[in-house]
C-alpha cells in the first residue's frame, strides 16, 4: 500500500526504505548507521560521481537481503514511491532544493548541518516541511548526546547560576600550504563520471578545481560558509539550545552580529577565512565563535573544540569528549549554596540520533532537532 498512502504511513513493524541523496564521507557515515538499525532499509544511493554511488551500493549489499539502486539525478530518488525517507548529505548548496522536492513529495527528511547557503533558502525550507507536514531530522546528532542534554538542563535550570557569556571554539592545525591549489584537469575527471555543471547547480559556474569539490567544497563561499557552518552549526546550536526555553521551535535571535577575520595565513585556494571571530549580542548574554585554521594551541584544561557557558556561580564546558564544571570564588551569590564541580564523560551519538528519527517517522512527532532548530 506504499504506492497509494503517504510514505510516512507505516505499520509499527515495516521497514522505514531510505533513498540516500550524496553517498560521499557523511552520507556512507550514514548509509552505514541506517543499515545498523533492524528497523530501516536503503533502497537508493545517489551521487553526482559514479564511484560514490557504486562504492555505496557496495557497502550496503555486505547486509543480506539489500541491493539498492544507483542514480546521478536526485529527483530520481524522490520520486520513487517506495522510498519512505530520504537522507541528505550532499554538499551544503543543495540541502534546500532537495528538502524542497522530498517535503512536496511526502517524504520524511534526515539532512546533515547546516540547513542551507542563505537565510532565504532556509525559511523556504521551514515552509515546505511544515506545509507538508512532514518529519524532518537535522544532523545535528550532539543533540541525542545524554551528556549534552545533561549539560544544557544544568544551564536550564541554574546549576551555575545565570549565564551572561557563552564561548563556542573549534581550532585546527593545517600547514601554511593548507590543501593546496588543487587538479584543475576537468576532463580526467568527467572520464570517470564527475558532473561538474550538475554540481554547481544554481551557483556561478567556475572552471573545475578539485578543492571545490567532495569534502573541501565547504571552504568556498559558493557551496558553504567554512568553519563557522561546518563545526560552528554544531557549537552554536548547543548553546542556542541551552539558552533557549523552547526546544522545536526556537525563536531566540542576536540583537545584532559582528565578524572579525580573514584568509591571512594559509596558501591555498580557499575563500573562507582561516582566522575568525564572531560575536553574537543577546538581550543579556553575549556569545562568540572562534576558530584558526594555522594554530591549534588551547589551554591545558580545554578541549580542542567545544562550548562555555560562563555563570554567576561557575562555568560549565561541553564537547564530544563529555562536560566539566568548575565553581567561581564567588559562587555563594544569591544566598546559593557552593556547587558541586563535577566532571562527566562522553555519550553515543548519532545511535540515539537515528533512533529518535525512525521513532519519528513512524509517530509522526517531531524529532530533537526540527528544521526550525537547523534553520536557527
Amino acid at each position: 500500500y506504499k504506492s497509494i498512502l503517504p510514505a510516512t504511513v507505516l505499520g509499527a513493524n515495516e521497514k522505514i526504505r531510505t533513498g540516500h541523496i550524496g553517498v560521499g564521507g557523511m552520507g556512507s557515515a550514514d548509509l552505514i548507521f541506517v543499515m545498523k538499525r533492524n528497523d530501516m532499509e536503503p533502497i537508493a544511493v545517489c551521487d553526482l560521481y559514479p564511484k560514490n554511488a557504486l562504492r555505496a551500493q557496495e557497502l550496503a549489499k555486505k547486509k543480506p537481503g539489500l541491493n539498492p539502486t544507483t542514480h546521478h539525478d536526485f529527483r530520481e530518488v524522490i520520486d520513487n514511491k517506495d522510498v519512505d525517507a530520504v537522507v541528505i548529505a550532499t554538499p551544503d548548496h543543495w540541502h534546500a532544493l532537495c528538502t524542497l522536492h522530498a517535503a512536496d513529495a511526502g517524504k520524511a527528511i534526515y539532512c546533515e548541518k547546516p540547513a542551507a547557503t542563505t537565510i532565504g533558502e532556509g525559511a523556504a525550507m521551514v515552509e515546505a516541511v511544515r506545509r507538508n507536514n512532514v518529519v524532518f531530522q537535522a544532523g545535528n546528532m550532539q543533540r541525542s548526546g545524554e551528556h549534552f542534554r545533561e549539560a544544557v538542563q544544568m544551564v536550564r535550570n541554574g546549576y551555575i547560576g545565570k549565564v551572561h557569556r557563552v564561548e563556542t571554539w573549534i581550532h585546527d592545525k593545517e600547514p601554511i600550504a593548507g590543501m593546496g591549489m588543487g587538479d584543475n584537469d576537468r576532463a580526467k575527471w568527467e572520464a570517470e563520471g564527475l558532473d561538474w555543471d550538475f554540481h554547481q547547480g544554481w551557483t556561478e559556474h567556475v572552471p573545475f578545481n578539485t578543492n571545490r569539490w567532495i569534502y573541501d567544497f565547504r571552504w568556498f563561499l559558493d557551496y558553504s560558509g567554512g568553519k563557522l557552518t561546518d563545526w560552528g552549526a554544531h557549537l552554536l546550536d548547543i548553546a542556542l539550545w541551552a539558552m533557549e526555553d523552547e526546544d522545536v521551535k526556537p525563536t531566540l535571535q542576536p540583537k545584532s552580529v559582528v565578524a572579525n577575520g580573514g584568509k591571512w595565513v594559509l596558501e591555498d585556494n580557499r575563500t573562507t577565512p582561516d582566522t575568525l571571530d564572531v560575536l553574537y549580542e543577546f538581550d543579556d548574554f553575549t556569545m562568540s565563535f572562534t576558530n584558526r585554521v594555522w594554530n591549534a594551541h588551547i589551554p591545558a584544561d580545554a578541549d580542542d573544540h567545544g562550548i562555555m557557558f560562563h555563570g554567576t556561580l561557575g562555568s560549565l564546558q561541553v564537547s564530544r569528549g563529555g562536560y566539566k564544571v568548575w565553581a567561581t570564588e564567588n559562587n555563594s551569590l544569591e544566598g546559593k549554596p557552593t556547587l558541586e564541580e563535577k566532571q562527566v564523560g562522553p555519550s553515543q551519538l548519532n545511535e540515539p540520533h537515528w533512533e529518535n528519527f525512525a521513532n519519528c517517522v513512524r509517530s509522526g512527532e517531531d524529532p530533537i532537532s526540527t528544521v526550525e532548530v537547523i534553520h536557527n
